[in-house]
């Protein structure tokens, strides 16, 4: 009796190998299948207006720069590279990276045409009619046809550059999601997108939000075995952390920390901030309480974008339906418990006044000021003051709720290293 169980037992786990391995063979065959899909039949516009408007799209809504730019920085051009190792987020998705997206012809999307460009941003089709991934046509797939459009212009605008960028290295699981339509393709879009009219209102302010800029991916959660967003919770503060580097390496920053609730819940959302305390956050990055927001949040950059704009995503995010949770606050590393001087003030550096004055002080679109030119013209008490107290007509916050006074003295100690 006992024997036939065991060889009972054996033929199953036999036949459950047999299906395993049928399986994984069946997936690493199917998982990269073009997808029939049009071309839309589009042509981006050639003037100046037309790549001005995709230029503040990609650098200052979108901030397409952020995975595509040189060294995922805001200077430079989008040659891509840039790895991104999900092998420990989710289920595990492997090493993909950034395609280069210059108007080189053999190793950018020189040779695509400009609807197939179109098509990639609004539905995540590839020229090769495969389904992209990581690339957020979630949220294009609403962009209008004027602003993609403005985005093909300025992409097109760039001078070409050659890079050969590796193939993605995709896991088992990845594979699979692909191969049963979990992760896919956005819907195709069939008909014209308008732009809506820019103004103070809450459709404007939608769409802002929903399509044209950073904010729904970084404070909305996903589901991480589909990447999609959970549509019942959309703003109320994102999963994915920032920080994040890969297994077994839990920062390439200081900091760690998750996009924040921003639906209007009294308790754990911002359904308390006046619209005046909201526009000092996304402009100026200070809170109501008066301490600054660290540099995961690109207020930096947000604080470009017109006044009208903003109040109008303000109106946006206090009609959405309030969520009741709770997002983790900012992890700051081990370097800001254990460091000191000249390294602890490197590593502040880099959480609040990077995004600002770019790597090692040397310049960022945001200001004009090269910190790294100016530093040693400025006694250290002026520096410290400043930093402390800040300027909001210039649009530096101050820190004085924020470090204290030997934070600045490391930070005044770092900055004291910076080289043009």
């Amino acid at each position: 009796m006992m024997k036939r169980v065991l060889k009972m037992l054996g033929w199953t786990a036999a036949g459950i190998l047999v299906l395993i391995l049928l399986l994984v063979g069946y997936v690493s065959a199917s998982w990269d299948k073009p997808v029939e899909r049009r071309i839309p039949a589009m042509k981006a516009p050639r003037d100046s207006a037309s790549i001005a408007r995709g230029q503040f799209l990609y650098q200052t809504a979108a901030q397409c720069w952020q995975c595509h730019g040189e060294n995922r920085g805001p200077g430079g051009y989008p040659s891509g590279g840039a790895v991104e190792d999900l092998r420990d987020i989710g289920p595990g998705f492997g090493i993909w990276y950034i395609p280069n997206i210059t108007p080189d012809i053999e190793t950018g999307i020189g040779s695509w045409a400009d609807g197939e460009i179109v098509r990639l941003l609004r539905e995540g089709v590839k020229k090769d009619g495969r389904p992209a991934f990581i690339m957020p046509s979630e949220r294009f797939n609403g962009l209008s046809d004027e602003d993609v459009l403005s985005l093909v212009a300025y992409l097109r605008s760039f001078p070409p550059v050659k890079n050969v960028v590796p193939p993605h290295e995709p896991s088992i699981v990845a594979k699979a999601l692909f191969t049963f339509g979990i992760i896919k393709a956005q819907p195709e879009v069939k008909d014209v997108i308008p732009t809506p009219a820019p103004g103070v209102t809450v459709e404007w302010g939608k769409y802002l939000t929903a399509h044209a800029s950073l904010c729904m991916d970084c404070h909305s959660a996903v589901d991480l075995s589909t990447g999609q967003f959970y549509k019942d919770s959309l703003l109320s503060g994102g999963n994915f952390p920032f920080g994040k580097k890969g297994p077994g390496q839990p920062y390439d920053a200081p900091t760690f920390a998750f996009g924040k609730n921003i639906t209007p819940d009294a308790e754990t959302g911002i359904g308390t901030w006046t619209e005046s305390q909201f526009l000092d956050a996304v402009r100026i990055g200070v809170r109501p309480d008066g301490t600054v927001l660290v540099g995961h949040m690109p207020y930096a950059y947000i604080g470009l974008w017109p006044e009208n704009d903003l109040r109008a995503v303000y109106l946006y995010l206090k009609s959405v339906p309030a969520v009741n949770k709770r997002i983790p606050p900012v992890e700051f590393g081990k370097i800001f418990s254990e460091g000191r001087g000249v390294v602890l003030g490197a590593a502040i550096f880099d959480t609040y006044c990077k995004t600002c004055h770019g790597e090692a002080g040397k310049g960022a679109p945001p200001t004009k000021l090269v910190l790294a030119e100016i530093a040693n013209t400025i006694d250290d008490a002026t520096l410290e003051k400043f930093i402390s107290q800040g300027q909001p007509s210039l649009r530096m916050p101050g820190f004085t709720k924020t470090l204290s006074k030997d934070h600045l003295g490391d930070v005044v100690a770092y900055i004291r290293t910076l080289k043009k």
